[in-house]
């Protein structure tokens, strides 16, 4: 029977950047995180630094490289995109925080065997993520989500991206396109950045993209658009370029009395399968779907689990589709995002939850107080290096900021030094193989 025999969570992942300006000493701690495999020994790692200045003080784009494994040494650490207090993207004058988040990764590993043959496209990595510009109080050092500008967000919403590859040494990486705004291949200026109508700022998914096709030339995620939309996104490898462009999106899928956000896109052997979060409180929407880029039927929508925390769906190595989301119905504190709950999905039983498990509780675990309203949440499932054992990230902080905010007030020392980056372990009853082949099809480091 396929199935997890446990789940063991290991603690801290990354506690504290050490790029300038990015430090715990800054009053900013890691956030956001995910990780793909760089090549058959090196692991990357992306993710965003936040701050304390208000509701979601979201910052920088940063990576690492690991050795050997997703929690091995940390070979190098460095910036990709860094937010700054003086960006003018409206062009009018008028100077606001330029955010950026939730990064995600995707590519061929260095080295990687494909259909027998080295990978044409092995060793280009694709990274993106979301930017918006938020008003900061000067003179309060409070970051405004949206009284002070309320059409900020519809206005300055979008996607980055860039593309990089490991250096020959394999110790950092190169910069093979620099971070720039995504758009589709046929609309690289106008102001329709892609083909989805109604033209709507896009959102970002918080998952890796998958691959698309067996040789691994094309890959694909569902990114969400303002009103409640979502759309797959199709990338394809130009190797006249070397590079990776967004060539088809999809229908947009509106659902109404839904804000759908913040799709999983998971392949399975009928098909497609779409999860996405409802905006507010509801049953995670689950979509079915031959080919997303032609058809988008209407969601499914099951009893449980009800979610208004950040949901990720993965294809595991042993074949079950699981969900990682929090559930305030069940919650022993009422909270929606702690802990931090792991289900099997079943597509065939309309996409029934079982099996769940808790991935992390922080206050069972006695690493924060019920009362400082813990966040666990923002988990992602790593590829699998093969064997028993898998990894996966997610984020604690808490509600409070710097500031007093919906009747909490201003976060402690204590609660903010809890703030990190952490991690655990999924370990299967039986081993599965590498997500990836190499030239070596070497099985341990």
């Amino acid at each position: 029977m396929k199935m997890i025999e446990k789940i063991k969570h290991k603690g801290v992942f990354i506690y504290e950047c050490t790029v300038p300006g990015e430090r715990r000493s800054d009053d900013v701690v890691p956030a956001h995180a995910n990780c793909i495999r760089a090549s058959w020994r090196r692991w990357l790692i992306v993710y965003a630094t936040r701050g304390f200045r208000g509701v979601d003080d979201d910052l920088s784009i940063v990576y690492q490289i690991r050795d050997a494994s997703p929690d091995g040494s940390v070979i190098k650490e460095g910036m990709l995109s860094k937010s700054v207090n003086d960006w003018d993207p409206l062009g009018d004058g008028n100077k606001y925080v330029k955010q950026h988040g939730h990064p995600v990764a995707f590519g061929v590993p260095k080295g990687a065997i494909i259909k027998g043959k080295p990978a044409l496209n092995a060793n280009l990595f694709v990274v993106k993520w979301r930017t918006v510009a938020r008003y900061l109080n000067t003179e309060t050092v409070f970051l405004d989500h949206s009284k002070a500008r309320p059409d900020l967000g519809g206005l300055t919403q979008g996607v980055e991206w860039s593309q990089i590859r490991l250096d020959n040494r394999e110790d950092d990486i190169e910069i093979v396109q620099p971070p720039k705004p995504m758009r589709q291949k046929g609309y690289e200026t106008g102001k329709a950045f892609c083909s989805a109508q109604p033209l709507t700022p896009m959102n970002q998914t918080f998952v890796q993209a998958v691959p698309f096709n067996d040789d691994c030339t094309e890959w694909a995620d569902v990114n969400h658009f303002l009103r409640g939309r979502i759309a797959a996104l199709k990338y394809r490898y130009n190797p006249k370029l070397r590079l990776y462009e967004w060539i088809e999106t999809g229908p947009l899928l509106e659902d109404a009395g839904h804000i759908l956000t913040e799709a999983s896109f998971v392949r399975a052997k009928d098909g497609w399968i779409i999860a996405a979060r409802q905006g507010g409180s509801g049953p995670v929407a689950w979509i079915r779907t031959q080919d997303p880029f032609k058809n988008m039927p209407k969601p499914t929508y099951p009893s449980e689990p009800l979610s208004n925390a950040p949901i990720a769906a993965y294809m595991c190595p042993d074949g079950v589709i699981r969900l990682f989301t929090g559930d305030p119905n069940i919650s022993p504190y009422r909270n929606g995002r702690d802990p931090l709950y792991c289900r099997d999905i079943d597509p065939k039983k309309d996409f029934a939850a079982t099996n769940r498990r808790v991935v992390f509780d922080s206050v069972k675990s006695g690493l924060l107080r019920a009362e400082s309203v813990p966040r666990v949440d923002m988990c992602k499932l790593i590829p699998h290096g093969g064997g028993r054992i898998q990894y996966l990230i997610h984020r604690v902080r808490v509600k409070a900021v710097n500031h007093p905010y919906a009747g909490l007030q201003p976060i402690t020392s204590e609660d903010k030094a809890r703030c990190a980056l952490y991690y655990a372990h999924i370990i299967y009853t039986d081993p599965y193989p590498d997500a990836w082949q190499f030239t070596n099809d070497k099985t341990q480091f």
